[in-house]
């Protein structure tokens, strides 16, 4: 509202100046309100802009692309775990050709860079050596085909009463029942005490 407006009304100087403090403080918080609003619009109008900027960068990504670049990733790693494993797996078979009574434990001690495997993974070259090697350096982790040392004849026991007590409780069922048959006596005393 314009003074000049009010002056025109006859109103008294007073009263007009009453009118124009009231009308400045409306004037005032609208302004205020105004200036609030506008700076609000103006940070909505930058997220947005930002967003639009975001979106538009999303829209350049090929998806389809990393798709494929991504499954081709994991078709190279899961064809090398199975190349891993079938190599592995010949190997185990190949040791027990060896007579190698643990593989796992085996396997881990040959050099697997030097064993070539063909296409079909059978081993063509450098596992032979290796496990000759070994068979002279860790004898007891292959099976041979040595007898087992067998055990014949009578047990030489001292005759009489001369094996102890501690001996006899000792002894084996098959010790026992060996003197039982050679030396009945000795065996009752014993078996008495």
């Amino acid at each position: 509202m314009k003074r000049k407006f009010l002056e025109d009304l006859g109103l008294e100087a007073d009263a007009i100046e009453k009118i124009m403090i009231e009308s400045g403080k409306d004037t005032t918080a609208l302004k205020a309100k105004v200036d609030d609003l506008t700076e609000q619009i103006a940070v909505k109008e930058t997220t947005i802009t930002e967003r639009n900027n975001k979106i538009a960068e999303l829209e350049k990504v090929d998806v389809e692309a990393i798709k494929k670049e991504q499954f081709n990733l994991g078709k190279a790693e899961g064809s090398k775990e199975i190349e891993v494993f079938k190599k592995q797996n010949a190997l185990d078979k190949a040791l027990q050709g060896y007579k190698a009574k643990d593989a796992s434990i085996l396997s881990k001690m040959l050099d697997i860079e030097k064993v070539k495997f063909n296409d079909k993974f059978e081993i063509v070259e450098g596992l032979e050596e290796q496990v000759s090697t070994l068979k002279e350096s860790h004898y007891y982790l292959f099976d041979n085909d040595n007898p087992k040392p067998q055990f014949t004849g009578n047990i030489n026991q001292p005759k009489g009463n001369a094996i102890t007590k501690e001996a006899f409780q000792k002894m084996s069922y098959k010790d026992r029942v060996a003197l039982k048959n050679e030396q009945p006596e000795v065996y009752q005393n014993l078996k008495n005490e």
